[in-house]
């Protein structure tokens, strides 16, 4: 076994932008390690998941024996491993049969688990879980993904128990943008924690108070537990007394933070979604960041939306109304595929202070005592096979990346990854502020300490040193456009 370092990331390029077909997604190879059932098609993910863990030096010593047992540096027999994919939904925003770029394939999946499980062997329990978008069908997500297969191979070879759970405490119909029910699902079976952070929260001495938006119409029961010096957040006990946290986002841009990777994928572990700030109603000059400048028509929508959201919640039948409002107000106030409103765009000074909330929350807790005096053991495993830039993360342009990113550290993961889509980490606020002293800190190196290793050998070494032309190019969120792209010409030093 070797020592851990946080600083270092693994970059496995992939010679083929592809994922195998066939769930459960076997290896194709005969791995000395593997004892396991074999797969009749190519499968690249599973050998460059591997391929992730040698480059990091795990278990250097046995690699290519029989004992070679990688993951045994983080995970130990009888360990509660959580594994969280990001299982946004069951398809692209607006293209019904399009998915891939759009959540983490099962046979990335199913190689962490298998590892996962090697390390356990046989004491211990794994926890697959995300809670996807409100309006998600989580059947045709788990059945797409390939992670229904996947769940139940594992639960019969891994020797431990293996589950899947969709953390969501309702589920919303909507129809034409609007909330028409909400219909209770069960959740976590443990509950979840409420954790107030309160000075130390990132929102501590934020102008967004009684002003915040969540993700559901009510305002006031997100304001309420952001106010009165409160920060307050409710996460899944599974994922906050997990040994063991696992993380395998999808390679993806964001409308509110730039990119959706490690650190933005724990908005899934939150069972009080609504407890989340999203952003701050109105524009800079008021305080806000929902829109970027004021305008007559900002004014206008804001106090429209605003009030008949309201309504909804009171009268039956409103729902009706909104949607024709939702319908007739493009035409006047433009679709948001193509005007800023929401907080969509760069100046968002809200939600990657949440964001860096909710990693404390986790990292820092084990489900009764918060805060712990050190951060929990994490790992993480980035599909990007195939990532979505543009719109994302709910409607992204799918962008064959072939590559798999592995680390120890959520902001080190996240930075290697910012930066080898092309953008600057630098000019990521969740990743900037990442660095920010703090008596819970998530990264306990500098930017400049973080060190790819990679079969790309124009990608090893500082990530400061990886040339333009050696990068992905993936497009921002057109709110981001202009904002986040790397050139030498404007590099910035994060500390």
């Amino acid at each position: 076994m070797i020592s851990i370092d946080p600083a270092v990331v693994a970059a496995a390029r992939m010679s083929v932008a592809d994922y195998p077909k066939i769930a459960p997604f076997h290896p194709d190879s005969r791995y000395p390690e593997y004892q396991g059932e074999m797969g009749t098609e190519t499968n690249h993910v599973y050998e460059s998941v591997r391929e992730s863990f040698r480059l990091l030096g795990m278990d250097a010593a046995n690699y290519g024996l029989p004992q070679w047992n990688p993951m045994g540096d983080v995970v130990r027999p009888g360990d509660r491993v959580v594994i969280k994919p990001n299982l946004l939904a069951h398809a692209h925003g607006s293209k019904p049969e399009e998915w891939l770029q759009v959540i983490t394939h099962g046979s990335v999946v199913r190689a962490v688990a298998d590892y996962v499980a090697l390390a356990l062997k046989g004491e211990g329990e794994i926890t697959v879980m995300d809670g996807p978008q409100y309006d998600s069908d989580w059947n045709q997500i788990i059945t797409r993904s390939g992670l229904g297969e996947v769940i139940r191979h594992c639960a019969s070879t891994a020797g431990v128990p293996v589950r899947l759970l969709d953390l969501r405490d309702y589920q919303m119909e909507v129809r034409g943008e609007v909330i028409y029910r909400r219909v209770k699902l069960p959740s976590d079976p443990l509950g979840g924690i409420a954790i107030d952070l309160g000075s130390k929260s990132a929102l501590n001495g934020h102008h967004g108070a009684g002003k915040y938006f969540g993700s559901d119409y009510d305002q006031s029961e997100t304001n309420h537990h952001h106010s009165g010096g409160r920060h307050e957040y409710r996460i899944s006990r599974t994922a906050a007394s997990a040994d063991v946290f696992i993380n395998v986002p999808k390679l993806k841009t964001h409308k509110k933070v730039g990119v959706t990777l490690c650190m933005k994928n724990l908005v899934g572990i939150n069972v009080g979604r609504n407890w989340l700030p999203h952003h701050t109603d109105g524009d800079p000059s008021t305080g806000g960041d929902q829109f970027p400048a004021p305008s007559v028509k900002s004014t206008v929508e804001r106090s429209a939306i605003r009030w008949i959201q309201q309504q909804t919640l009171r009268v039956a039948g409103m729902h009706h109304v909104y949607r024709l409002a939702k319908s007739g107000g493009k035409h006047i106030f433009g679709r948001t595929n193509q005007v800023v409103r929401h907080g969509n765009w760069s100046g968002n000074d809200t939600c990657w202070r949440m964001v860096l909330d909710i990693n404390r929350c986790l990292m820092y807790g084990d489900g009764q005592t918060f805060p712990l005096p050190s951060a929990k053991r994490f790992f993480a495993v980035v599909d990007g096979v195939i990532g979505g830039d543009g719109d994302g993360p709910a409607c992204p342009d799918p962008y064959p990346a072939g590559v798999i990113i592995a680390g120890y550290s959520p902001v080190a993961v996240d930075c290697s990854a910012a930066r080898l889509m092309g953008f600057d980490p630098s000019r990521v606020p969740q990743l900037v502020h990442a660095f920010d002293p703090h008596s819970m800190p998530l990264a306990d190196f500098l930017y400049d300490a973080i060190r790819l290793v990679s079969n790309e050998r124009a990608w090893s070494g500082s990530l400061t040193n990886i040339p333009d032309e050696s990068t992905f190019h993936f497009r921002p969120h057109f709110g981001w456009v202009g904002q986040i792209e790397h050139t030498a010409a404007c590099e910035h030093a994060v500390s």
